[in-house]
């Protein structure tokens, strides 16, 4: 009878793992976390988009032509063809241990990228490179979303978001201090000489090495290690969360947890778990969330990264051009289809534009600033995504519209500004799919989305010497269309379709 009493009085302290992560507090730790991912974040950021300063800078040491620039800009974004396996791997070894490999690896490949001797080298080290780094930015996302309560999770996804797209300034920042300077330092075992452009991409790699070493310092997903039948390290962590919040352990409410999966459950093969893993988001009643949300992942990370990739190089080629009557398609045209020489007999210069460098910083310092307003209106998600959606299609076709100079580049730096989306589209994903599909389904979008970003990177530099203003309306249409799709989003300040999580 006792025995029965003590089992019935533990059952009134069994709660899901979202209820426990709440009643874990929210303080030091949440921020600790909220900083690890903003800077892994923001690591993963300046790895991809600032490799676009970096080719620009390096072009003519490494003499690089239209295309070598456009398959090398699109190095970073090939790498998520590893976003599937990554799914898998934080879905079935933990968010933690992920986190770490992809940072860590990242890191060790972007540096000895510093070290190229060719464009061909490079581009190797970047694509390997960026199988890890990529990976990270998506995996913060679960990580970030697992490890926070209901109340905190938007407004944390969108400071994390915030310090993603603040990359741009810091970019440039550096840029500004790094490529002025004259150095030149042979180095004839490696066939190089180290020069500004290289020490630039070392510094830009350093974050995520940052990044690995927090992460050392943080735990495991409780919600995914409750879902992998773990209750014990689940509810242990827990605990160590609650108290590093201020709280006293002993007292933590939560004596057990609801379980999600048996713990005598045989494991299946690799393949049967993937499929298990991937088949459930593409059959009802996820299946239109699936395709809406990819849709609108494609169409706001790929506006961002075509662009932003491509940005230092054109921009630097609108405020180079010697012909300052013609409009923004005739001045950028004039000096990007130059083509280096190939003689050797040519001094390289690593510096850009003063003006380029400015309006990069610019353009970071206004998104990061916007992101973070968004945190204030971020129960009103559709509505943000729809109203910066259809700001990016409008500059995209007023920017071959308008011919006053300043006016249309301010144009064309504001229709990246799709970036402020990622955040909104990621915490759909949170909210709607459960905690044994949450990672796999992101890694998913994300892959899907750059994948598309490979494509239009090599094609745009194509596109706007061939037909420039047709490039931008077309670009409008897309943007507009993914203002159609977001219209059927769930409603604002409403829960709307949402899925059982754990």
């Amino acid at each position: 009878m006792a025995q029965s009493e003590t089992v019935e009085d533990l059952d009134k302290f069994k709660h899901n793992g979202n209820e426990a992560v709440e009643l874990a507090g929210h303080g030091c730790y949440n921020r600790l976390v909220l900083v690890a991912c903003s800077v892994i974040s923001n690591a993963v950021a300046l790895d991809m988009f600032g490799f676009g300063v970096v080719l620009a800078a390096a072009s003519c040491d490494l003499q690089l032509g239209i295309r070598e620039i456009g398959v090398l800009g699109s190095m970073p974004f090939a790498g998520v063809l590893f976003a599937f396996p990554w799914g898998y791997f934080a879905d079935t070894r933990g968010r933690r241990r992920a986190l770490l490999v992809s940072c860590t690896g990242g890191f060790i490949l972007a540096a000895l990228g510093s070290l190229s001797p060719s464009w061909q080298v490079l581009l190797v080290l970047k694509l390997i490179g960026c199988w890890f780094s990529t990976a990270s930015y998506s995996l913060t996302m679960a990580y970030l979303g697992e490890c926070t309560g209901n109340k905190h999770r938007s407004e944390y996804l969108f400071v994390m978001n915030s310090m993603n797209l603040f990359s741009e300034a810091v970019t440039f920042i550096i840029a500004y201090f790094i490529l002025p300077l004259t150095f030149n330092i042979p180095i004839p075992w490696l066939s190089i000489t180290y020069r500004p452009w290289r020490l630039l991409t070392f510094l830009m790699a350093i974050p995520l090495g940052i990044g690995a070493v927090m992460m050392w310092f943080l735990y495991e997903s409780p919600k995914f290690l409750a879902n992998s039948g773990k209750n014990d390290q689940a509810l242990e962590v827990l605990r160590k969360i609650f108290e590093m919040n201020g709280g006293d352990r002993q007292h933590y409410q939560v004596k057990a947890l609801e379980s999600t999966k048996s713990e005598t459950e045989s494991k299946p093969n690799l393949w049967k778990s993937i499929q298990q893993q991937t088949t459930p988001i593409f059959k009802p009643p996820f299946l239109w969330r699936t395709l809406q949300l990819f849709y609108l992942l494609i169409i706001i990370i790929c506006t961002n990264n075509v662009f932003e990739i491509w940005f230092s190089t054109i921009v630097n080629s609108f405020f180079t051009s010697s012909n300052a009557n013609v409009d923004f398609c005739d001045r950028v045209v004039a000096n990007i289809t130059a083509v280096p020489g190939d003689n050797g007999d040519f001094n390289c210069n690593d510096t850009i534009s003063n003006y380029t460098i400015y309006s990069g910083i610019a353009y970071g310092f206004f998104i990061t600033i916007v992101n973070l307003i968004m945190v204030k209106v971020a129960a009103w998600r559709r509505l943000v995504l729809i109203i910066i959606t259809l700001v990016s299609a409008v500059c995209s076709a007023l920017v071959v519209i308008i011919s006053e100079p300043i006016t249309s580049i301010i144009l064309f730096t504001l229709l990246q500004g799709t970036a402020v989306g990622v955040g909104v589209v990621a915490s759909y994903f949170v909210d709607i799919y459960p905690t044994s599909y949450r990672g796999m389904v992101t890694s998913l979008g994300m892959m899907t989305s750059r994948l598309v970003s490979v494509g239009g990177i090599n094609v745009m530099g194509t596109a706007i010497t061939t037909d420039c203003s047709l490039t931008f309306y077309s670009w409008s249409a897309f943007l507009f269309s993914g203002v159609a799709a977001a219209l059927f989003l769930p409603p604002d300040k409403t829960k709307g379709f949402r899925a059982s999580t754990t």
